[in-house]
């Protein structure tokens, strides 16, 4: 059995001594016991329990010892009697099913050895002690990642991921089994989201489909097709949406004219996978027409990893940023109540990172303390050619300890990026990078929302364009929305602070969750399966870990 996992460190209360307590008026405390008065014994250990127990530090010794205080732990609470093995009640039938299932999670089903447990209680050619421990440490092996996934999130990109999953303990975990059947505990640690059962559904429909002709021939490569156009492609493409379910399958299929009814199949479509709905087959809409089925299954694999590394609870009220698919959404409640496009990070160059964030603070007429790492690549050049080029920008060259000096007086060709010593900062005003309104949520990263004055680029399918912050295509429309319960005429106290053109900070009443996900398949409020690119390319590290750490697909392509 490959039953080699380590376990996250369990954090025990033994040994702590209570703080003394002062003495109360009027309240007689009795004398302390003598610091050498016998604890009394517990229950005396039967012999065949005192075997079991012997054997059982046996099996135990070469386990992590917080993995071994759990398990040792709970047959001690039992007086060490068997567990799994208990003649009276059998319970290894249903954690072998549990761990049979596994791959029906993306979960690698050889780590918990299902086929190997099963066939050591068949046997019982191992001692009882043996059985006892294989059989715990799989079931903390399959609790320890479905609850919290397999892969480690920060080393996907250490620069761009931090998320820590949180687990339960595993000596909680164990608890638990003398109360509430197996399977029950193993199911109650999947993610509660209803995209989680989704996922699965959708890997068992996609597994059907991998290895098989799946969608038929892909449409080759070639030039952009446009409504109207006469091109032998053009009956490539209605067969594979056809067998994608979006054009009727009849006898026009064949047909090389690019006419309305494929027109209006191929927006739909595009609305489906995040495109502008133009009726244009350009390169993205073609990747994603082509993509097969096993590519498919893979992203579902990977999203189902990624649902195991998020909050047990997202808040009542939270705000949702979809890298992928360039959107966010404020969620009350149940019920979206507000959302946007975005435009992220640039690929590869400053992408937006995954975290977790509680926004506090509304910022209108923002000042940008422009990055230093922005100021050097983006400023330095430009001021080293004209030193006047900050004038008309309204931005302000300033020392380390916040004076505003005359670019004029400075010559710039004596500094590079190493020895570059100044700040510079953008006052507000409608040219100001971060538009009238910014969003803060306080991250290692400094990432936060913002307007733009730049509106052209929310009509972009892929809108990867930004220094890592999240610009909003409707930001007053959020500010609006988290100010309202706490500030009267919210319309007319922002007007009132957009006028005075200073720059105005509200701290928010009730801190609201922030979650920056890539989350490139979900479901729509119709329960509709939507996939998107993987416009920085984690999809495809998360799955080679996955693969690495022993999760198979049906000829899964990554």
């Amino acid at each position: 059995m490959n039953l080699s996992v380590r376990f996250f460190p369990v954090v025990l209360a033994a040994g702590l001594a209570l703080p003394a307590m002062a003495e109360e008026p009027g309240v007689t405390l009795p004398p302390e016991a003598p610091a050498t008065a016998a604890l009394p014994e517990g229950p005396s250990l039967s012999a065949e329990a005192t075997a079991f127990k012997a054997a059982l530090q046996t099996e135990l010794a070469p386990l992590d010892a917080d993995d071994r205080a759990a398990i040792d732990g709970f047959y001690a609470a039992r007086l060490y009697q068997p567990f799994w093995t208990d003649s009276g009640t059998r319970r290894e039938p249903e954690l072998v099913a549990a761990l049979a299932g596994a791959g029906a999670q993306a979960l690698p089903v050889d780590r918990y050895d299902p086929d190997g447990l099963a066939a050591l209680f068949e046997t019982r050619t191992a001692a009882p002690a043996a059985l006892e421990v294989a059989a715990s440490r799989a079931y903390l092996a399959f609790a320890h990642d479905v609850s919290g996934g397999i892969v480690r999130p920060n080393a996907v990109s250490p620069e761009y991921v931090d998320r820590k999953p949180v687990r339960p303990e595993p000596s909680a975990l164990m608890a638990r089994l003398a109360a509430e059947p197996v399977a029950g505990i193993l199911r109650s640690l999947e993610p509660k989201s209803p995209d989680y059962g989704r996922l699965k559904a959708e890997k068992a429909r996609l597994e059907a489909l991998a290895g098989t002709e799946s969608w038929g021939p892909e449409v080759t490569d070639g030039e952009t097709l446009h409504p109207g156009e006469s091109d032998p492609r053009v009956a490539e493409l209605r067969g594979r949406l056809a067998r994608l379910g979006y054009v009727e399958p009849t006898g026009e299929v064949a047909s090389p004219v690019f006419d309305d009814a494929l027109v209006a199949a191929v927006e739909t479509f595009q609305r489906d996978y995040g495109l502008n709905d133009d009726g244009v087959v350009g390169s993205l809409t073609l990747d994603a027409v082509n993509a097969p089925a096993e590519t498919r299954l893979a992203q579902v694999a990977v999203n189902l990893e990624r649902m195991r590394w998020m909050p047990k609870d997202l808040g009542a009220r939270y705000l949702w940023v979809n890298i992928p698919d360039f959107t966010a959404h404020l969620n009350e409640d149940g019920r979206e109540t507000w959302s946007s496009r975005v435009v992220v990070g640039k690929t590869g160059v400053t992408e937006t990172p995954e975290f977790d964030g509680l926004m506090r603070t509304v910022v209108v007429n923002p000042t940008w303390h422009i990055p230093d790492s922005i100021a050097i690549r983006d400023y330095l050049p430009k001021l080293q050619k004209n030193p006047m080029v900050l004038k008309n920008q309204g931005i302000d060259l300033m020392t380390r300890g916040g004076t505003v000096i005359n670019p004029k007086l400075v010559d710039f060709t004596q500094y590079t990026p190493e020895n570059f010593p100044f700040r510079i900062k953008q006052r507000p005003s409608d040219d100001n990078a971060l538009g009238q309104v910014k969003f803060l949520f306080p991250n290692h990263f400094s990432v936060y929302m913002h307007d733009t004055p730049h509106r052209e680029l929310f009509a972009r399918d892929v809108r990867a364009f930004s220094n890592g912050c999240i610009r909003l295509q409707k930001p007053v429309e959020l500010a609006e929305a988290l100010l309202q319960s706490q500030v009267p005429d919210v319309r007319a106290a922002y007007d009132s602070w957009r006028a005075a053109a200073k720059e105005k900070g509200v701290a928010l009443e009730h801190t609201i969750p922030v979650h920056i996900v890539y989350r490139t398949v979900f479901f729509d409020d119709a329960g509709v399966v939507r996939f998107r690119p993987d416009v920085y390319g984690r999809d495809a590290t998360v799955f080679s870990m996955m693969q690495k750490a022993g999760v198979t697909l049906p000829a899964a392509q990554g």
